[in-house]
């Protein structure tokens, strides 16, 4: 039997969406109404949610599902999961589970989530279009988003690339504000695919982003650009000092871990072991970017050092 840490992220979400039928029960007409009820009864206070109501079919089945994401043991998720669809057969997050726990390979992977997104499509009905630019906002839109991120990296781990690209792509047309970081797999997956147009896109329409991963990619893609390569070096000796642990990683001086890191913070180690882990096909796969990567890093090691050694003093105290 397969075990599973017990996803905090759902339970959260199952508070919300308990939250959300509460506050549509109380028919508040505003804003300030909404917020006095929040303070009154819930900031600081267990939630007590009236359990009597009778739920429908669907909605037990995504019950059924929020309670098998919090099993340690695959067998018992996946049970609670066919419990699901039982009751209801377009219960996308069952599906979702199945795709991750019960699946043996990647066709059958791919027909899970495939059944999700039409269980998910299906059950949202005309919310599906009135919903579009706003999607991760709304609990109900959510399996369906799970089943688009779960196709997509399926996709990039059969090397379907271009598939996968399309996938997140659709993902961002309905979710602009991106709730679910799909726009970093995106931007590597692009580069890999040398739709250099794209990717300068991507960057420009997220170019508020600040993190590791577009520095590095932005970096990437000048030095992939005749018209922009003068300004690659520059750009790279930025994302290096913004992330000087990415290079330790890519060349292998520092050792990737086991597990991929819980928690992932601006400038730090645990950055730049999931942008690498995300991002290794491209570098490896391109001996020119990767050569001058090791160049200028090796220029400018002795600078990223003391910056990494004062980064850990600061950590450590």
């Amino acid at each position: 039997m397969t075990k599973k840490k017990k996803s905090s992220n759902q339970s959260t979400e199952k508070l919300l969406a308990k939250l959300t039928k509460e506050l549509e029960k109380q028919n508040f007409e505003t804003g300030e109404e909404i917020n006095k009820y929040l303070q009154e009864y819930v900031d600081g206070n267990e939630l007590d949610f009236d359990e009597d109501v009778e739920l429908t079919d669907a909605q037990k089945a995504q019950d059924l599902v929020w309670d098998a994401w919090e099993l340690e043991y695959a067998d018992d998720r996946i049970e609670l999961a066919l419990q699901a669809l039982k009751l209801d057969e377009n219960c996308a997050d069952a599906y979702n589970l199945l795709a991750a726990d019960k699946a043996d390979n990647y066709l059958e992977i791919l027909n899970y989530y495939l059944k999700a997104i039409k269980a998910g499509k299906k059950t949202l009905g005309k919310e599906f279009e009135e919903l579009k630019g706003e999607f991760w906002g709304f609990h109900q839109t959510r399996p369906y988003m799970r089943a688009m991120a779960g196709l997509a990296y399926t996709y990039l781990h059969s090397n379907q690339i271009q598939k996968a690209v399309d996938t997140w792509k659709e993902m961002l047309e309905l979710n602009p504000n991106d709730n679910q970081g799909v726009r970093y797999p995106l931007i590597t997956a692009i580069l890999a695919v040398k739709k250099y147009k794209d990717a300068e896109k991507l960057i420009n329409d997220y170019k508020d982003d600040g993190s590791a991963t577009w520095l590095y990619s932005k970096a990437y893609l000048f030095f992939n650009q005749k018209n922009k390569k003068p300004l690659a070096t520059k750009v790279l000796v930025k994302a290096m000092l913004f992330n000087p642990y990415v290079p330790l990683y890519i060349f292998s001086i520092r050792e990737m871990p086991e597990e991929p890191p819980e928690y992932v913070s601006f400038g730090d180690e645990n950055e730049a072991i999931a942008y690498v882990d995300s991002a290794i096909y491209l570098w490896g796969e391109n001996k020119k970017a990767l050569t001058w990567l090791a160049d200028i890093h090796r220029k400018n090691a002795d600078d990223l050092d003391m910056l990494i050694q004062e980064r850990e003093k600061q950590r450590d105290s």
